[in-house]
């Protein structure tokens, strides 16, 4: 894995294939969450290797008036690291044409993605110790909705079952775990987007967005329902 900080490893799997161009609350949950993993990272207090933050300060960072500047500061670190670019959306396409609508995309570099969510496979789903920044990573996955898109509800149960484990006897795991950003809309819609990420993650979903790594899996869905089943009445 590349030297990336903790909020560039979290946008990096947040803002893949969300727009780029327009606000969604899809996006607007992972730039919340990118702004609370900025006050994270400066909360934490090297020389006594302790995290100062409360859940007043988490709240607070979250406050939409920052998201526009939110985005466009990561969104540059990774593009110069070469971690993240735009690219035009295949579901944009008739809009873009028909309706001069540009569509466009992040896309992040799918090696790297790959490579964080593989960390975070070894932390929560193997034995083992698991550490602050694999804690930290997955609570932000949690509450930008973002953890339906990398791990399957088996896995996330696993996780689920390691969180509660470690909040026992990690002050850490105890104190951030407690804390949720979500509001009740948010977590209607997550529960709509989970539902779509786990018809997503069928074998086939999964193979064509492997193949084009540059589709998003809401993409590789209408690809697959289109491809078997070919008729309205039996999408």
């Amino acid at each position: 894995m590349k030297e990336l900080s903790l909020t560039e490893r979290f946008a990096l799997i947040g803002l893949n294939g969300k727009e780029s161009e327009h606000w969604n609350l899809a996006k607007h949950y992972v730039l919340k969450t990118i702004a609370v993993a900025s006050y994270l990272e400066v909360s934490y207090d090297s020389v006594s290797d302790t995290w100062r933050f409360d859940a007043g300060g988490i709240h607070k960072a979250t406050k939409k008036k920052r998201m526009k500047a939110v985005e466009k500061e990561i969104t540059a670190r990774l593009m110069k690291k070469h971690m993240l670019r735009k690219i035009k959306s295949l579901l944009g396409c008739d809009l873009f044409y028909n309706g001069n609508i540009k569509i466009k995309e992040y896309v992040s570099d799918s090696k790297e993605f790959e490579n964080q969510i593989d960390f975070l496979r070894a932390e929560f789903l193997e034995d083992g110790p698991v550490s602050e920044e694999g804690m930290i990573l997955v609570w932000l996955l949690k509450n930008s909705f973002c953890i339906n898109e990398a791990f399957s509800l088996p896995e996330q149960s696993k996780i689920d079952k390691k969180i509660g484990e470690l909040s026992k006897d990690n002050l850490l795991a105890k104190t951030l775990f407690a804390i949720d950003i979500r509001s009740a809309w948010g977590t209607l819609a997550g529960g709509f987007l989970r539902m779509k990420s786990q018809f997503a993650s069928t074998a086939v979903g999964r193979g064509i967005v492997f193949i084009f790594p540059d589709l998003e899996r809401k993409q590789s869905i209408f690809i697959d329902t289109e491809e078997y089943f070919s008729s309205a009445a039996k999408r």
